[in-house]
């Protein structure tokens, strides 16, 4: 590399190629066990391996591919055992979380997370719900400022999606139900934050126990 610029080139490919495969892997386009090639991506985008390389890199390091020697890079399985650790952290961390944030929320939090969940009953598409799930956690997780510990929820929430549209694919209903998260919002516009911490809590364990049973049926 002669100049910087060819250096901010590559990392732009490297990038772009890790977004979209980061996105088929969660919308499940590419399902666990999918075998991907360096030579099929490389050609795709019409680059050399080198940054296709380094984006199956990034995304090992995220846990969505696996290496296996002498065979190649394949999709990674969200696995029942960390379905159940992530489930553990989750529900120990929220309380402490929303402890924080709750205080903090202004009119302008509740006017983002009303828009979300108002336009997550209107969507069928799974992972656009996902996705708007997780901008959600955002919002009543964000205010707390506890950047370590919203940096492990957004790790959770990326591969909660991928679970997330596997089950859509299988169900029968496409529209995921917020009746809880209305809930937890007039809870907290009321002033009754430990009543919303509890009642959000228990969603949570809800959810964190329906998404192991599902792994399990597997």
């Amino acid at each position: 590399m002669k100049n910087g610029q060819a250096t901010v080139q590559e990392k732009t490919i490297v990038g772009k190629i890790a977004t979209f495969l980061r996105h088929e892997i969660t919308t499940t386009n590419y399902r666990a066990g999918a075998h991907l090639k360096e030579s099929q991506i490389s050609a795709e985008f019409g680059v050399s391996r080198v940054p296709v390389r380094e984006a199956f890199r990034i995304l090992q390091s995220e846990g969505y591919l696996e290496v296996i020697p002498n065979r190649g890079s394949f999709v990674k399985p969200i696995s029942l055992s960390y379905i159940k650790e992530t489930s553990i952290v989750y529900r120990q961390l929220a309380p402490i979380i929303l402890e924080k944030a709750i205080p903090n929320y202004r009119e302008s939090t509740y006017k983002k997370a009303f828009n979300l969940l108002e336009k997550i009953e209107k969507s069928t598409d799974f992972t656009n719900v996902g996705y708007m799930l997780w901008d959600f956690a955002r919002v009543i997780y964000g205010p707390s400022k506890y950047d370590f510990m919203l940096c492990i929820f957004d790790d959770i929430y990326s591969h909660s999606i991928r679970l997330l549209s596997e089950f859509f694919k299988n169900a029968e209903t496409k529209q995921y139900k917020v009746e809880s998260h209305y809930e937890f919002l007039n809870l907290c516009k009321q002033g009754k934050k430990d009543e919303a911490i509890k009642y959000w809590s228990d969603f949570i364990g809800n959810m964190s126990n329906i998404a192991v049973t599902l792994a399990e049926k597997k």
